[in-house]
């Protein structure tokens, strides 16, 4: 799974609307999605910080990154009825990029979450006027993914 330590994630529990885009809660995701009422839970204790079967990672994922792209998945697709998601992917300074394969759909993702280029496109600084990537990914949180499409297995 990860070496990272397993501990509550911290998201903004609201949904709202920064720079024209819109960061919805957690809850709303889950209330809209048509995922297995098994899977919402696992996604609601995996925020807690319970790992779960029904969510799996690469080694060296953070858990934070992971929540991010399983709420996107959840907000671009709640027609899916998810039942666990398997994700592969790297994770650096400023990214996150990989692979989100969606069961029993068999259906893959592949995914760029880029808190540097979210930070350039809204013009996220800081204080002596250069782009602060690290406050644009708690601004955004999820809505900082570059790349979210379909590929074919």
């Amino acid at each position: 799974m990860s070496f990272f330590a397993s501990q509550p994630i911290y998201l903004e529990d609201k949904t709202q609307e920064i720079d024209g885009i819109t960061i919805f809660s957690l809850e709303d995701l889950l209330e809209k999605s048509q995922a297995s009422e098994a899977f919402k839970e696992a996604v609601r204790r995996f925020r807690e910080g319970e790992k779960s079967d029904l969510i799996r990672y690469s080694s060296g994922s953070p858990p934070v990154k992971v929540m991010r792209v399983l709420m996107k998945l959840l907000e671009v697709h709640p027609e899916l009825a998810i039942e666990r998601v398997m994700i592969e992917a790297v994770s650096g300074c400023s990214t996150y990029r990989g692979r989100i394969k969606v069961e029993p759909q068999n259906r893959t993702f592949e995914f760029i979450w880029d808190c540097a280029w979210r930070a350039q496109q809204n013009q996220v600084k800081n204080a002596w006027g250069f782009l602060d990537q690290a406050t644009a990914a708690q601004r955004f949180g999820y809505q900082c993914f570059r790349y979210f499409k379909e590929v074919a297995e």
